[in-house]
């Protein structure tokens, strides 16, 4: 009888494991494809506009340029290595577009596992709210459809933790895949760093002296190299997205940035120190959550529609899945995990969101996208990116993710006048921008209509862009242009604010 109970427990494992992919991996994303489908008339789009930025230098650097305009060097990417993955996939054209959304099926996917496989020897049930309540607090599923590189940044990050945990509790060899992921990390996104370069020494600290060396050289000459590449295409040391985003310039900026994270996530960090305190005999160990976590309250971020935390919380994460089930009852696991995601309300409201965030990607970048495409003139803005995918003539980002010489002025001068000045250098004669980031327009801009969200914007900045002209003639263009797009988009709310005489 014993011998046909233990005969039974890996396939009675292995349709419990089924179970719980149908239920907490398939049954929610299947749910939200469909609810991003449904309110998008039949079609797909992403989260943020973001995605659309890497898309587009993706398809440049399959055309064998590195920018969003074929006549100039950009860098918009803060991922050095994202836009490289996209790149092979150009020559699919339009299906391009949905290569991100598979990839980070597959890392999800991946990450997935990797969690269940943790919870091996735990009860369904148990197993069930571990999972599905962590899955749910740390935005995992809003990640999917964001099309950013953070699911792949998930993937690595819990990879590189389950492989601390081996060697610390059981002392298994690290892999050659584990200081492959060790070296991507930092290649996916820059804020990686913030483990890898912890990770390596708490290697050197077990002894793996001249392998962790050489993954440090390694890193040191990637991500050198890379800003190497950057500045001799005249674009500086690092990506203009990543200057743009970070202001960590001084001593003041780090500390106001470390307040901000505390005041988000100070209960994080004192439960991780907590958990040090029953670690103390493991000396490598403390020294590396403490490091990864001072990195990442220094010089990391937080939010921006539930994503820059993501990785140092799912870094974490596994070290305190697995001091939970050592030091607590099962059940207790269970009630905890089941009430984290009360914790973490902000990113829970992300993931439910994510539908609506969708639709107000395709109510406001997508409808700008249209206008651009079928006006076919050059034009200036401020959300690059679906407007750069779609567009065949020049796009101007006065933001500066696209615009190294457009970041440096807006960083710098004071008034709207660079922006004329910028704008007539690239022979732009329109705008399409938030007038809240830009509050004082040049004294030659017309404005012609308000385009306003009939959704709710959630991830947009705002839910209105206005569309600007620099000429009377440009004006009547433009206007006829959004006359026809609304004309055959009924449901696109325009205030028109140029009349014509004509």
């Amino acid at each position: 009888m014993d011998t046909a109970t233990l005969a039974s427990l890996p396939a009675t494992s292995s349709v419990s494991d089924r179970r719980i992919i149908c239920l907490l991996f398939l049954a929610p994303v299947v749910l939200l494809m469909l609810s991003v489908v449904a309110l998008n008339g039949g079609e797909f789009f992403y989260t943020l506009d973001d995605p659309y930025i890497h898309l587009t230098l993706a398809r440049q650097i399959f055309n064998g340029h590195y920018g969003i305009n074929p006549i100039e060097f950009s860098a918009p990417s803060s991922s050095i290595i994202w836009p490289l993955i996209l790149a092979p996939f150009g020559f699919l054209g339009v299906a391009m577009y949905k290569v991100p959304l598979v990839l980070n099926l597959i890392f999800s996917f991946l990450t997935f596992r990797l969690l269940l496989q943790m919870l091996q020897g735990v009860g369904i049930w148990p197993k069930m709210f571990i999972l599905g309540g962590w899955l749910l607090a740390t935005n995992f599923y809003g990640l999917i459809f964001n099309g950013m590189e953070h699911c792949l940044q998930v993937f690595l990050a819990v990879s590189i933790a389950q492989a601390v945990l081996a060697k610390e509790l059981r002392g298994l060899a690290v892999t050659p895949w584990v200081y492959g992921a060790i070296i991507l990390l930092p290649l996916v996104r820059y804020e990686g760093l913030a483990i890898s370069m912890p990770v390596l020494l708490y290697l050197l600290m077990k002894g793996e002296g001249v392998r962790t060396v050489a993954c440090g050289a390694v890193i040191v000459a990637l991500v050198g190299g890379f800003s190497l590449f950057l500045d001799h295409i005249g674009m500086g040391w690092l990506p203009s997205s990543v200057i743009a985003k970070s202001d960590t310039s001084g001593v003041k900026s780090i500390v106001l940035n470390a307040i901000n994270q505390f005041e988000k996530y100070g209960w994080v960090i004192v439960l991780m120190l907590v958990m040090c305190g029953f670690f103390i005999q493991r000396r490598s160990l403390v020294v590396l959550l403490i490091g990864v976590t001072a990195l990442h309250v220094l010089l990391g971020k937080n939010g921006w529609y539930g994503r820059y935390e993501i990785y140092w919380l799912s870094f974490l994460g596994v070290f305190f899945i697995q001091w939970a089930l050592t030091s607590l009852k099962q059940r207790s696991v269970a009630l905890i995990f089941a009430l984290l995601p009360l914790a973490f309300a902000p990113l829970v409201y992300t993931t439910f969101s994510t539908p609506l965030a969708a639709q107000a990607i395709h109510n406001q970048q997508y409808a700008m996208a249209m206008i651009a495409k079928d006006l076919d003139q050059p034009v200036a803005v401020n959300d690059l990116g679906l407007v750069a995918l779609n567009s065949h003539r020049y796009v101007l980002d006065l933001w500066g993710l696209g615009s190294l010489e457009a970041l440096k002025l807006r960083k710098s001068e004071t008034g709207p006048q660079w922006i004329q000045t910028l704008m007539s250098k690239k022979d732009v004669h329109y705008a399409f921008v938030y007038d809240e980031w830009f509050p004082q327009h040049p004294a030659n801009w017309i404005k012609v209509a308000d385009l306003q969200l009939t959704v709710p914007k959630i991830a947009a900045a705002f839910d209105t862009v206005a569309f600007y002209a620099t000429d009377t003639p440009s004006a009547l263009k433009l206007r006829t242009t959004m006359m026809a797009y609304q004309a055959a988009h009924p449901q696109a709310r325009f205030n028109v604010a140029y009349q014509s005489n004509e």
